[in-house]
């Protein structure tokens, strides 16, 4: 097994921008870094090519752990079941909380190494001996919402060095070191998708035909079947592109049935909102579960208005979330990330919607 002397930080390297200039930072602090990429999927080798040229231009050493049949068990296959069951998953924030801050974080402190870097934009401050995740500085780039799972104990073992910058200013660094990555696009968010599928899409080519309860009709308003539509995991609620049937109006899905296959639309943006939601699987960024109930600002989707809310927590790892107004397009599934400020608190998945 690698050893690595002890105080190294690694660095999650992907190639792209963000994370060559967060290795390219942490030297400039004077730190000994190591480069290592997860693969994740398929035989492509593109991904690792440019992991280890930004590692050369780094002049750091550079590991690949393969990861391919985690990924799958972890994150994948977890995502394809929620699909099928009528949810909306949220990959990223399994992938960090049980591939890049578990197993990868596991295998560098276990190699030799203090600390794990990423490029995600968010910022890890001490405070009273705690680690506390705040948001990135850029509000548009911000990636604190996919790390709210994360432990009191992974995070004290968690760099963050682009989380007081913004995306500009990355760039301009990146361009300012000559890495080959300074100007290269954006990557996707979901790991595993392939050229001109949607990551639903993908998962139905790479683990086979769905069951025939998830095929089903769209419904309208009225009660009225409009078409068939090839399976409930190529919907999410709020969702108004992509849904293919004509209606002479403006129209969401609303309401997903597994149990019969129905896709369900309303032309009334009211019927996307609710005031009130489940959430299972509470994990919390602090030592300590916070006392109930707790005010907080909630974010119910990555892109989401913080809105005010309690939460009660009525049982082992169960809460309800009460909201000052309502919200829109929750959807079972997703994460409702917990704000305290800026600072994450923790998270729940949504379990239940109520109007």
């Amino acid at each position: 097994m690698t050893k690595f002397s002890k105080g190294r930080t690694a660095i999650a390297l992907s190639g792209g921008v963000d994370s060559s200039t967060a290795g390219a930072l942490l030297l400039e602090e004077g730190r000994e870094v190591v480069g290592i990429t997860l693969q994740l999927h398929g035989a492509s080798t593109e991904g690792l090519e440019q992991a280890e040229t930004a590692a050369r231009h780094l002049g750091i050493q550079h590991f690949v752990l393969n990861l391919t049949d985690d990924f799958e068990k972890l994150v994948l296959r977890p995502a394809w079941k929620e699909y099928i069951l009528g949810r909306t998953p949220c990959p990223c924030m399994r992938c960090n909380e049980r591939i890049k801050f578990g197993i990868l974080m596991d295998w560098a402190l276990e190699n030799g190494c203090s600390a794990l870097a990423t490029g995600h934009y968010a910022i890890v401050a001490s405070e009273g001996g705690q680690a506390r995740l705040l948001r990135g500085r850029d509000k548009n780039k911000d990636q604190s919402y996919f790390l709210a799972g994360l432990s009191q104990e992974r995070l004290s073992h968690s760099v963050f060095p682009l989380g007081s910058l913004e995306k500009r200013q990355v760039r301009k660094k990146a361009a300012e070191l000559g890495l080959p990555c300074a100007e290269r696009k954006e990557s996707q968010d979901i790991c595993f998708v392939m050229p001109g599928m949607s990551f639903p899409e993908t998962l139905q080519a790479h683990f086979g035909d769905i069951s025939v309860q998830s095929k089903g009709f769209i419904i309208d308003w009225e009660g009225r079947q409009l078409a068939q539509h090839e399976g409930i995991h190529n919907f999410t609620i709020g969702q108004r592109r992509g849904v293919r049937v004509g209606t002479g109006t403006r129209a969401w899905v609303c309401r997903l049935d597994a149990a019969t296959g129905s896709v369900y639309l309303t032309n009334a943006e009211e019927d996307l909102l609710c005031e009130e939601i489940t959430v299972s699987d509470l994990s919390w960024t602090t030592s300590e579960p916070p006392a109930m109930p707790m005010e907080c600002e909630v974010q119910v989707r990555y892109r989401s208005v913080p809105t005010a809310a309690s939460l009660t927590n009525f049982s082992d790892g169960c809460g309800r979330l009460d909201f000052r107004q309502p919200v829109r397009s929750a959807a079972p599934g997703q994460a409702a990330v917990f704000y305290n400020g800026d600072m994450v608190i923790g998270r729940g998945y949504i379990h239940q919607t109520f109007r």
